[in-house]
Order: C-alpha cells, then sequence, then structure tokens
C-alpha cells in the first residue's frame, strides 16, 4: 500500500528545515524558493502551516496536461512530472487548485515527486509536523490524539 505525506501545522515550528532539505535534495542548493513544499507564516496567529502537495486521487493537473506528461507512479503513488515530455505549457500550474505546482529560474514547472518514496522534508522535520506513512496508521494516530483531548478510550 502507498504511504501518504501529511503535515501538521500544530507541530510545526517554522524552521523551514523542510524547505531547504527539499531545495537541496533536488537542485543541489538551500534554496526555499526551489522547495517543492511551502511553510505559510501566519505571524498575527503565531502560526506556520507547511503546505505540500496532496497527490490528488484525481490530480487536476494530470487532467490539465496536453502531453500526458504527468502520471501516477505506480510504486509510491505520488503524481509526477516527466521532465522529458513537459513543455512547461502551465496548463497544469494553472489547473492545482491547492498552487502546488511551481516554475524554476528556468521556466521549467516541478513539483513534489515524494523523493521516490523517502520524503527529504520529512527527514528534517524535527517536530513531526510532516510525516509520511500508511493512510490507516495516520488515520489512527489523529484518532488516538482526538480520543485523548475529549477523555474517550480507543
Amino acid at each position: 500500500m502507498n504511504k501518504i505525506l501529511v503535515s501538521d501545522y500544530a507541530k510545526c515550528s517554522g524552521c523551514k528545515s523542510c524547505e531547504i532539505a527539499c531545495s537541496f535534495h533536488h537542485f543541489g542548493e538551500c534554496n526555499p524558493s526551489l522547495a517543492r513544499l511551502t511553510v505559510v507564516a501566519f505571524n498575527e496567529r503565531g502560526l506556520f502551516v507547511p503546505e505540500i502537495c496532496r497527490q490528488c486521487r484525481n490530480p487536476w493537473c494530470v487532467n490539465a496536461c496536453p502531453v500526458d506528461a504527468i502520471v501516477k507512479d505506480a510504486e509510491t503513488g505520488a503524481v509526477v512530472i516527466i521532465a522529458e515530455l513537459c513543455t512547461d505549457c502551465r496548463a497544469c500550474a494553472d489547473a492545482c487548485p491547492f498552487g502546488m505546482i511551481k516554475v524554476n529560474p528556468s521556466g521549467n514547472v516541478f513539483k513534489c515527486d515524494l523523493c521516490q518514496g523517502e520524503p527529504a522534508c520529512v527527514k528534517v522535520c524535527t517536530t513531526g509536523a510532516l510525516k509520511y506513512a500508511k493512510p490507516a496508521d495516520i488515520y489512527f494516530e489523529r484518532a488516538v490524539i482526538s480520543a485523548s483531548k475529549s477523555g474517550g478510550a480507543i
């Protein structure tokens, strides 16, 4: 079964280590503007929200691509851009309702590919705000947290 990448803003410290690790993994430089995720700061509330690609079941980006350059990786479940086929028309970026397809300084589009099943962002997240696990494990963890807050038992 494929794993999913999830974020928990309540645990995010805003350190942006995930952005640095992502950009370094994919581009070899520590440049948050090249990260495939974005930590959004809500300073007035003291919140930081890691925005990640949701790897949609029915991806809008896939449907928008006129040259079929975006596919689901059978092994990881990641929605990936095949660079050799991509014309950089940006139709996928326009179609993504979450703004998770980005454009690098060379004009090439890119998005999260789950680092081929080993997300660099998760490896450096010391607070546990980013996790990569089986959906059942994520849902069970959330149920336990919810039950503990309400005084219930699982």
